[in-house]
């Protein structure tokens, strides 16, 4: 083979370039470590835990809040709604899961509609208006008929279950023209259930 017919560039692949044989190898840093992490993990972190903690005792203090409704249901499976008794049963369950969230002195004087509007008031809107007529037959000698005590056994069942916290009832006097007659007091209007969750 001839020398001058070779391809200059594979000539000039061949011979190495004298200013490249000066350069040294790169050096790489060192790999990052996982520790110690940066501010912003740390931060994250503490969040995470602040928020895991306040998830935790807002669970608790839940669980606490409804621990006597749910006793209350256990007991309210027991009772029999064909018993005569059932709707002085049901009320007094009622009125003792009450107890259990509201102050003596506020629950106990509540009776008749001015309970029935309070009970109502932790009703759905569409079950309201009906549970009162039916506590009001505890005091009648005829008993509950069978659809009366299934709607009752439903209502209540619907009262016992609704997470809305349970409020005190606020209560005003009526108007009366007559400033020395004693007035009546009766409950204000309540907030539906749905609005108070």
């Amino acid at each position: 083979m001839n020398p001058q017919t070779l391809n200059p560039a594979l000539d000039k692949a061949a011979t190495p370039n004298p200013a490249l044989a000066d350069l040294q190898d790169i050096i790489l840093p060192d790999p990052i470590g996982a520790w110690p992490w940066a501010i912003g993990y740390w931060l994250a972190l503490a969040i995470l835990l602040v928020l895991l903690i306040a998830a935790i005792l807002w669970l608790k203090k839940r669980a606490a809040y409804l621990a006597p409704k749910k006793a209350a249901q256990g007991l309210f499976a027991a009772l029999d709604p064909h018993s005569s008794q059932y709707p002085s049963d049901v009320n007094q369950l009622l009125k003792r899961t009450a107890l259990s969230y509201l102050p003596r002195e506020v629950i106990a004087k509540l009776d008749g509609p001015a309970w029935a509007t309070w009970l109502d008031s932790h009703l759905p809107a569409k079950q309201r208006g009906r549970i009162g007529p039916l506590l009001e037959k505890r005091h009648q000698a005829k008993p509950l008929s069978a659809e009366e005590a299934l709607e009752l056994q439903a209502l209540a069942r619907s009262w016992f279950a609704s997470k809305a916290k349970l409020s005190t009832p606020i209560m005003h006097s009526s108007a009366s023209p007559n400033p020395t007659s004693s007035t009546a007091l009766t409950p204000a209007p309540a907030k539906p259930a749905e609005e108070q969750c």
